[in-house]
């Protein structure tokens, strides 16, 4: 591949802010009337990844169909995971993901998450290639 062609990433760090995400707005899940979640970009935000510190609340399941490649470490609550993997989508299991858990969500996989615990299913999400979502940075970052 010419060297014209390659989007080059910069390094970047984030070290996550619980304040961060506690002073995000609430937001509606796209496609989810009624769903609640906050996310916040670590400012990571390059050509080959772009991470983001998320909150789902419990309430509406989510339901998304994974366009890219997305790595998921889960800082606090408890979500049940569902999936469906391609090409066609006779695979599927269901887990519950909690503290400490580290998954990855495969590109083309249909996912649903139910979030058990009161409190907010806590999740730092790596997307690669950065998949562009529009989601605000980080007040510690700005």
């Amino acid at each position: 591949m010419p060297q014209d062609k390659i989007a080059w990433s910069k390094f970047k760090m984030y070290r996550c802010e619980d304040s961060d995400l506690d002073n995000a707005p609430d937001l509606e899940f796209p496609f989810h009337p009624g769903s609640r979640f906050r996310a916040v970009c670590t400012g990571i935000d390059e050509p080959a990844a772009q991470i983001n510190y998320e909150d789902f609340y419990k309430g509406k399941a989510i339901t998304w169909s994974m366009p890219h490649d997305e790595v998921q470490y889960v800082v606090s609550g408890r979500a049940e995971i569902s999936y469906h993997l391609p090409p066609l989508m006779l695979e599927s299991g269901s887990v519950i993901a909690e503290p400490g858990c580290v998954y990855l969500l495969p590109q083309g996989a249909r996912i649903v998450w139910r979030v058990l615990s009161d409190e907010p299913f806590r999740h730092l999400c790596i997307c690669y290639p950065n998949p562009g979502y529009p989601i605000e940075v980080a007040a510690s970052v700005a």
